[in-house]
């Protein structure tokens, strides 16, 4: 019989391993033991700690001393600082982090512009220098100079000629509207950037009210379409473009086969090293589904068939309804998980040696969900996903897939609550046929949640050591492991969410939308013991 696992889940799935890189620079730091900020865990950290014992935690401080954000500074709270003793900072996860690659990466730091070698107006906009070159400093422009204006001045927006530049001036000695020969950038942005000055443009630290950056696309922002992998090493697939009309998100699934040279289905199997993802600003995820046998059988791919939601009214998109989602397909039995991503431009690249193995004729389905909030235009929305295939004789390893949801997430309101849930290996080794001896070899771990989850940390069962941890629920790190966690028959991995309700009048439960939800550990791994061929079940 299975081990009950602790409140619910969703049944480990199939596919395969892989290392991922995005455009830009690191996002990765969760040291939440270092309390005071200095870069570094120490004894100043447990004094902090100590002086809270029994006390509330400050959610809204830089320096919360809460650290599991559990509601309350207790002895756990210490334990984990002495864990930790000694670490040092690692990235970067605050709100100029946030702007820094939502607006000066994407529409400054250029070399034509504010980043080397040309470093215009005295200006390098690059991670890492951006903050020092802005905060505090006197422009370059004589007017704006003359009238006392900085170039970001900490706790006053109207004083800070980078939101004036970005905005546009009727001053003519202002000079010209940024991003130069661009566009202006999403009203969204704007408001953001006002609020962190109006904070007094911290460089630490999350601030509330700030959101989803990457959802948001500036208005004239053009995407422009990947060429396909070269012939005879993959093949593209494609989600149409749809349209998300204003003060709308939409959620949407369109099933597609890959197609050989000639347009004709793939009857072989293939082996998968290598995924890219490509789609414009605006996508909240975006999730590659395999149909099962079963899901086909039951006429999934024509359910729910919607002519309005394309841009071309022949492409057969269905659109997810929150409330009865099970009407597109149950998971698990309908579809299976192949591989997912919240950040555009994505590369997923399989360690050597392992790869995915698909039927050449499998029916995608293709999950995308857009965000249009702000907006005050139709979005529209596309994905374009490059597979790469290695011949069958080059596979020593099948990596297959971790995908567990807690679904039992109940906050009230004013309140903070912590979900667990422990995913255990002799379930997975008896579900999937396995030998009951067989050694797991985890080699990659993320998480996702949604905008009120506030940490999500994941442990091996056996030893309480952390494996990862992501406090920025839109763009959770993804944790890959040098050499792989082995996990044994008495093993597991432990997970927990803690979600914050203290925005809404009702509690906060799991669900489809972005204003509900989530606590979804997935990740990968190998059985070096089995040949290609010989994992799938």
């Amino acid at each position: 019989m299975y081990k009950k696992l602790f409140l619910s889940m969703v049944l480990v799935l199939f596919i395969g391993g892989l290392s991922i890189s995005v455009f830009g620079h690191d996002a990765s730091s969760t040291l939440l033991e270092d309390i005071n900020k200095d870069g570094k865990v120490n004894i100043q950290d447990l004094v902090i700690v100590s002086g809270a014992l029994g006390k509330p935690g400050d959610r809204t401080s830089d320096k919360n001393p809460d650290v599991n954000r559990d509601g309350v500074v207790d002895i756990l709270d210490l334990v984990r600082v002495a864990n930790r003793f000694g670490e040092t900072e690692q990235g970067d996860n605050s709100t100029y982090h946030e702007i820094q690659d939502n607006i000066f990466d994407k529409s400054c730091a250029n070399s034509a512009c504010h980043a080397p070698q040309s470093n215009s107006a005295d200006l390098n906009l690059s991670y890492g220098q951006s903050y020092q070159d802005l905060v505090n400093r006197i422009p370059r422009n004589s007017a704006a100079a003359a009238a006392g204006m900085k170039l970001i001045d900490p706790g006053n927006p109207e004083n800070s000629f980078l939101l004036t530049k970005l905005m546009g001036s009727e001053n003519q000695d202002f000079g010209s509207r940024m991003p130069f020969g661009m566009g202006p950038i999403h009203n969204g942005k704007i408001d953001a950037l006002r609020t962190w000055i109006t904070a007094g443009a911290p460089r630490e630290g999350k601030l509330a009210g700030i959101g989803d950056l990457g959802v948001l696309r500036d208005p004239e922002e053009v995407f422009n379409p990947p060429p396909p992998p070269a012939p005879g090493e993959g093949y593209q697939i494609h989600l149409p473009s749809f349209k998300i009309e204003p003060g709308t998100e939409r959620e949407v699934f369109y099933a597609t086969q890959i197609k050989d040279e000639s347009g004709q289905t793939i009857e072989e199997d293939i082996f998968i090293n290598r995924v890219e993802i490509f789609y414009p600003s605006g996508s909240h995820h975006f999730i590659v589904y395999r149909l099962t046998e079963e899901g086909i059988a039951n006429g999934v791919p024509e359910r729910g068939i919607d002519t309005s939601i394309g841009v071309n009214p022949e492409d057969k998109f269905r659109e997810l309804d929150p409330d009865d989602p099970q009407v597109l397909g149950n998971f698990g039995i309908d579809r299976l998980f192949v591989v997912g991503t919240q950040t555009d431009d994505t590369l997923f690249e399989f360690p050597e040696g392992v790869a995915l193995r698909l039927p050449g004729n499998t029916v995608f389905d293709l999950n995308s969900h857009y965000i249009n909030l702000l907006g005050d235009e139709t979005l529209i929305g596309e994905t374009y996903v490059n597979i790469y295939t290695i011949p069958e004789e080059e596979v020593k390893y099948e990596a297959i897939e971790i995908f567990v949801s807690n679904r039992a997430i109940n906050v009230p309101p004013n309140t903070t609550r912590v979900a667990k849930l422990t995913w255990y290996v002799e379930d997975e080794l008896e579900r999937r046929g396995h030998d009951p001896d067989t050694e797991l070899y985890v080699f990659l771990l993320t998480s996702h949640m949604h905008r009120h989850g506030e940490l999500f940390e994941i442990f091996q069962d056996s030893t309480d050591d952390l494996l990862h941890r992501s406090i920025a629920y839109d763009d959770a790190p993804i944790t890959l492991f040098p050499s792989p966690i082995i996990l044994s028959v008495d093993d597991g991995l432990s997970f927990q969410c803690t979600h914050n309700n203290y925005d809404i009048d009702e509690p906060l439960q799991f669900g489809l939308t972005s204003e509900d939800e989530m606590c979804i550990i997935f990740g990968y791994y190998f059985i070096p013991i089995e040949k290609a061929g010989e994992t799938i079940k």
